[in-house]
Order: structure tokens, then sequence, then C-alpha cells
């Protein structure tokens, strides 16, 4: 770290509540403490932001594409309207964070934390989230096509409407889940646990693909998907003869 890095962090910590609009691009920020800081519009492109603080912290609007996000903690914070393409947020941890309208695309969240994070229309296509916790997000009307969600925690997600065609949930736990018109055309759902699930009105739902998943009597299936339950946990699947063309 140098004296450059380290003067830079004590001068924003005492003055973090007037950052708006800062010009921060490709700062070395690793391990500074911005707890509810104002940066509302700044410019964190291509910063070290590793092992950070922001919890609390007003962001919203601000550019953070391919910033360095390994292991910050973001907890609370307001990140709304935020590009973070390209990211790299392995482990971050930013449960609770106002993340909506956010752009998450082509970003690196492996085994980051985002449980119960309000990300209505986020656009998060061809991200990592493998191993991620999605528990109780607000994800309705999101764009996730072609994204890894290869065993991620899921469970109670909102995801009605959202676009999760092409996207990878191999062993992702989507018990509860609340995935009512949205899009999983070819969508990888094999050892997918959606019990209880609600897959009303979803499309681009094969027979195939729900034969791959693990669903229990209360999981609420398309209307052009009929199952016959053979045993507690065996099921036959059949398409209904008013199944619609993709």
């Amino acid at each position: 770290m140098t004296e450059d890095s380290l003067a830079l962090k004590k001068k924003l910590k005492g003055s973090k509540k007037y950052l708006q609009n800062a010009d921060l691009k490709g700062a070395d920020l690793a391990g500074v403490d911005l707890k509810g800081a104002l940066l509302t519009g700044a410019d964190l492109r291509g910063a070290n932001l590793s092992k950070a603080f922001f919890g609390d912290a007003i962001l919203a609007k601000a550019n953070m594409a391919e910033a360095n996000l390994e292991e910050t903690n973001m907890n609370s914070a307001d990140l709304s309207k935020v590009n973070l393409k390209g990211a790299n947020m392995r482990a971050l941890y930013a449960r609770l964070a106002d993340l909506r309208g956010s752009n998450l695309s082509n970003a690196d969240l492996t085994k980051a934390n985002l449980r119960q994070c309000s990300m209505f229309k986020v656009w998060m296509r061809n991200s990592d989230l493998t191993g991620a916790n999605l528990q109780n997000i607000k994800g309705a009307q999101s764009q996730m096509q072609e994204s890894k969600f290869c065993g991620a925690k899921m469970e109670g997600a909102e995801l009605s409407g959202a676009r999760l065609d092409g996207a990878d949930m191999e062993g992702a736990g989507l018990q509860v889940a609340n995935l009512s018109r949205a899009v999983l055309k070819n969508t990888n759902l094999k050892g997918a646990d959606l019990k209880g699930a609600n897959l009303r009105y979803v499309t681009g739902l094969t027979k195939e693909q729900l034969e791959s998943t693990l669903i229990d009597r209360k999981t609420l299936l398309p209307h052009y998907l009929k199952i016959k339950w053979i045993t507690e946990t065996e099921f036959e699947c059949h398409d209904s003869e008013d199944k619609p063309h993709y």
C-alpha cells in the first residue's frame, strides 16, 4: 500500500458525507471504511475496493464498472441504478442492499451474499453467481439470461417475470420461490429444488426440464404440464393438449 493510498483513505474517511460525484476512478481503496458515506454518482470504475466497508453507504447511480469488490461489505447499502458491469464481487456481503435497476452483467458474484436484496428490474446477464446466497431476494422482472446459478441458495426468491432463459441453475435451491411468468426457455434446471415453488404461467418450461428437477405436491405448475404422482417423490410428467409452442 502506497503512502498516497493511505493519505487518500484518510481524506475520504474525514469527508465521507461529501463524496457525491467524486472522481475515484482506478483508486486503491482496499480495506477503506466508508460506512454511511454519501457517494451518489461517484466514479469508481476499476477501483480496488476489496475488503472495504460500505455498510449503509449511498452509492446510487455510481459507476463501479470492473471494480474489485472481492470480500467487500455493502450491507444495507443503496446501490440502486449502479453500474457494476464486469465487477469482481466474489464473496461480496451485501445483505439487504438496494440494487434496483442496477447493471450486474458479466460480473463475478461467486459465493456472494445478496440475501434479502431488492433487485427489481436488475440487469444481470452472463454473470456468475455459483454458490451465491440469493434467499428471499426481490428480483421480479430482472434480466438474468445466460447467468450461472449453480448450487445457489435461492429459497423464497421473488422472481416473477424474470428472464432466466439460457441460465444454468443446476443444483440451485429454489424452494417456495415465486417464478410465476418467468421465462425458462433452455434453462438448465438439473437437480434444482423446486419444492413448493410457484411455476404458474412460466414460459419455455418443458417436460424434460421438469423431470430433471425436484418437486413436490405443493409445487404449482403451468397449465400445459400435467403431473401424475406415483409415490411421494416419483412422478410422471405429460404435456397437455393445449401446450404452447415457442
